[in-house]
């Protein structure tokens, strides 16, 4: 609440949402009267039919939930202009734009939808006047309350179908269905079929809630096979596992951006403590220390200790090697597990590559041109000749060395 010297409201901000930017701006709005309480009771008493102001002063008192209130002036936003032509307003968290008109029939037919005791019959009404308001949706988000926790179950059913068969495309409207059908225990084989139904709508990218709710589904029909295959430990591990991936991703994508470096650290810190012994999250973890100038976290996460515990995998002292040869840093340490790769899988072609690699970042051009001549042969008939290339560009710049 903003109050002016005598006392008087200026203006207020009920809740917080990020981010933190945007409810700055907002504050700063209310300190320049912008758009505040004050600013707008001001214009009404000196012009009451202006339609923007009566719809400015309808949308503060519902802001702070003065419903009454709200509802006098959106009443008067109807009386000035019943056809709706008069002016427009976005709803940002709706993501429409309506005549004011319009959204004041809806704003008070959704208030008399809510409390104790709703009446739906102005949210009913509104459906029938508008059937092609883009405010349809919110129509019915705004009795799918009732519907689903107060109403008979036969009047629940009858909602939702007509429900879904408006969205029929969408699975929360069919998870709400569920929902309702799952506290009700009945009817078990509607639920399921819903359920079949959500699965496959989600499938690209399944939620642990909504899994959570096909598995009660299921289990109410006693298939705990499939309740155990949509929430059991093996789906969690695989949403652990894509969480930690997903901020892995997110933390390389800002370090590239050179921003929100703060933010893409803390990310892969996470994602580490999620999958600790995951060789790439821990790389990424390296990556993040190393370009925000901590290298001492880099070599904790991603040094020698890391080779040791994996002095017999050949694979990932390979990619150690190679992490570090690129970095040009802890070269001792690259160049011990390039060794040792070798020395465990002594066939592999692109093995000696990388400790080619290692000696070439540390300007050993004989050792450098030995290993490389091993990858070539070593290295598949098709790959001989980049191989080759390579030992060339390594002896011209061991002449130019000399």
């Amino acid at each position: 609440m903003l109050l002016d010297g005598d006392g008087a409201e200026v203006d207020w901000s009920v809740g917080y949402r990020p981010p933190a930017e945007n409810f700055q701006k907002g504050l700063d709005k209310m300190l320049a009267g912008d758009g505040t309480f004050k600013a707008l009771t001001a214009a009404y008493a000196k012009n009451p039919k202006d339609i923007a102001t009566v719809f400015g002063l309808a949308r503060k008192y519902g802001d702070r939930y003065d419903t009454a209130k709200a509802g006098e002036k959106y009443k008067e936003v109807i009386a000035l202009d019943p056809e709706g032509k008069a002016g427009a307003f976005t709803h940002q968290s709706y993501k429409v734009t309506v005549p004011y008109a319009e959204f004041a029939e809806f704003a008070i037919a959704r208030d008399r939808a809510s409390g104790r005791n709703p009446d739906l019959a102005p949210l009913r009404a509104f459906l029938v006047k508008r059937p092609q308001s883009k405010l349809v949706r919110q129509a019915y988000e705004s009795m799918q309350y009732y519907y689903a926790y107060q109403a008979p179950k036969d009047e629940a059913s009858k909602f939702f179908e007509e429900y879904a068969s408006k969205f029929p495309s969408d699975p929360m409207v069919l998870f709400s269905w569920l929902s309702r059908i799952v506290r009700d225990k009945e009817p078990i084989d509607k639920g399921v079929e819903l359920a079949s139904k959500i699965e496959e709508m989600t499938e690209f990218n399944p939620s642990p809630n909504i899994n959570q709710l096909l598995a009660q589904a299921y289990a109410l029909k006693g298939d705990k096979a499939k309740a155990d295959e949509l929430y059991g430990k093996t789906f969690m591990e695989d949403r652990v596992s894509g969480l930690a991936f997903s901020l892995a991703a997110y933390s390389a994508y800002w370090l590239e951006q050179s921003a929100n470096q703060e933010s893409a650290v803390a990310m892969v810190e996470t994602a580490l403590k999620l999958e600790p012994e995951n060789s790439y999250i821990i790389q990424q973890a390296a990556n993040a220390y190393l370009k925000t100038g901590q290298e001492d976290k880099a070599l904790a996460v991603y040094g020698s200790a890391y080779a040791k515990r994996n002095a017999a995998d050949a694979t990932a002292l390979w990619q150690y090697a190679g992490f570090w040869t690129r970095q040009g840093k802890n070269l001792n340490d690259a160049l011990a597990a390039a060794k040792s790769a070798v020395e465990l899988m002594p066939g592999v072609h692109y093995l000696w590559n990388s400790l080619g690699q290692v000696y070439e970042k540390m300007k050993n051009y004989p050792e450098a041109i030995k290993a490389a001549e091993k990858a070539v042969e070593l290295a598949p008939e098709s790959a001989k000749a980049t191989f080759k290339k390579n030992v060339e560009k390594l002896k011209t710049e061991a002449q130019g060395k000399k």
